[in-house]
């Protein structure tokens, strides 16, 4: 044990004031033995900074992997309406204030966004109607928004809603789940669909980034359906939110209620369809309303 331990200190001695490792050559003096135990040391030294140096070219090649991998598309982005009724007033005097709107959108040489409108049927959402005006990105939505508080009609606009109904503006990030091959997402102006709105929270331990596994593995179920599936669903998270306001939507479009209990049937007969439901409750406490849908606002043709 002693000589060991001597033979330790003669090694520090040599790294510390003896040897050079220059071009990995190591110079000891002393016994044989000792000579053979430095260039040892020689040897594992050079094999560790070859390991350092491909490691490093390693890590370089995973950050410029990770620098040039795609990153996920933008998300569309939606000003929203929730509204309730004033009193005498219904959906027609909503679409007399719409046809004002479009009237001053097209005097202004303003750009018409695609407008939808949804009528809750069945639920306790605090809102019954919800108007959505959808962006392609941040980005014209931004350009959209500048155009229209430059021209001034916002007031006058504003003003022909506002007769009709009490409502309350918001910001929400809109993301594709699935969309069936023929699916409609908007519709042609008259079309009139059926959208199951899950309205949720977060479970205690979740949030956001357990989103994309969810909605990836949804989407996956949903194609899997085939003419069952939604024709369109997507996940609505808000922007702009207040005390007690749900987390994220996700809303799922049907033709008509016969397609809507189909896929519910689905969803319970079906293991891929209970596995999804699995998912979903492992994340998410939902409530579910049901609405009427159509397009009220065409856009202009690009």
């Amino acid at each position: 044990n002693d000589e060991a331990i001597g033979k330790i200190h003669k090694i520090n001695y040599y790294l510390n004031n003896s040897q050079r490792l220059d071009g990995f050559v190591c110079e000891c003096g002393g016994s044989l033995s000792m000579e053979s135990l430095c260039k040892e040391i020689a040897v594992k030294t050079r094999i560790t900074t070859i390991w350092s140096m491909m490691l490093s070219i390693v890590g370089l090649g995973l950050a410029s992997s990770l620098m040039a991998a795609e990153l996920p598309p933008s998300p569309a982005v939606a000003e929203t309406f929730a509204c309730n009724y004033k009193d005498g007033k219904d959906f027609d005097d909503k679409m007399k204030a719409r046809d004002y709107m479009v009237a001053q959108i097209e005097k202004a040489g303003l750009k018409k966004v695609p407008g939808y409108h949804m009528t809750q049927t069945k639920g306790m959402a605090p809102a019954e109607t919800l108007w959505m005006d959808v962006h392609p990105n941040f980005q014209v939505y931004g350009e959209n928004r500048d155009a229209w508080d430059a021209s001034g009609i916002g007031p006058g606009v504003d003003a022909r809603f506002g007769a009709v109904e009490d409502c309350t503006a918001g910001l929400s990030a809109l993301r594709r789940i699935h969309q069936r091959e023929g699916g409609d997402d908007d519709g042609d102006g008259n079309d009139t669909n059926l959208v199951a709105t899950l309205a949720c929270k977060f479970k205690h331990g979740k949030g956001g980034d357990d989103m994309p596994d969810l909605t990836g593995h949804m989407g996956a179920v949903m194609a899997g359906m085939g003419d069952d599936g939604p024709g369109f669903a997507y996940l609505r998270t808000p922007i702009t939110s207040g005390p007690d306001f749900p987390d994220v939507f996700i809303n799922s479009m049907f033709e008509n209620a016969s397609h809507w209990t189909r896929y519910v049937g689905q969803l319970f007969q079906t293991e891929a369809g209970q596995r999804m439901r699995n998912h979903m409750d492992m994340l998410l406490d939902c409530n579910i309303s049901m609405w009427r849908s159509q397009q009220v606002v065409t856009p202009d043709e690009e």
